[in-house]
């Protein structure tokens, strides 16, 4: 049985430290997401984990799936959008600098986990698991990936999972009323 996390998986650009995004020319990449560090985290404990989640065919992609591989997690319920306009969602971080603090800049909008559905899956998903994990975040990014989280929940608690939930809030993606109405 699995441990399956839903959510976004993203590029962060980072500075080196104490630089400022407005004048660096060198940026590091690296794969990032709440539930894919959840994904990792668990895996190195023993567990057998897998993220769901939706991605552009192409070869940032490719380095994604290779970084998560490379931690241990399954990346066999990452499923493709071959759309003209795919998109990974990126953001670009800038380390602080006391006093200043940390920044980050995100263009996360219309990426293509705002357009997974239940429908991109086998029902076989289901009863896979031991666990379900997802998060504020994740039910934050768009209508329709909330919609699919919250199906997905009903689904794997029909088949005995374990519903986990990071109640993480980020005020940038929605107001703390529509997160309560959630």
């Amino acid at each position: 049985f699995f441990f399956f996390l839903l959510g976004e998986i993203m590029l962060r650009f980072s500075t080196s430290e104490n630089e400022r995004l407005q004048r660096h020319y060198n940026l590091f990449y690296c794969t990032v997401g709440a539930e894919l560090n959840t994904a990792a985290g668990a895996a190195a404990l023993g567990l057998k984990t897998a993220v769901i989640s939706k991605l552009p065919d192409n070869d940032l992609t490719t380095f994604a799936r290779n970084r998560i591989r490379f931690g241990n997690v399954n990346d066999q319920y990452i499923v493709f959008d071959r759309t003209e306009d795919a998109r990974m969602g990126v953001y670009f971080y800038e380390y602080g600098a006391y006093p200043r603090k940390p920044r980050s800049i995100y263009d996360r909008k219309n990426s293509s986990i705002n357009k997974i559905s239940v429908n991109d899956f086998d029902d076989s998903l289901y009863i896979q698991a031991r666990c379900f994990h997802t998060s504020g975040i994740t039910l934050a990014l768009s209508p329709q990936v909330r919609e699919t989280t919250i199906e997905m929940i009903k689904r794997f608690k029909a088949e005995g999972a374990i519903i986990s939930f990071d109640v993480n809030f980020r005020g940038n993606l929605w107001t703390g009323a529509e997160a309560k109405e959630c």
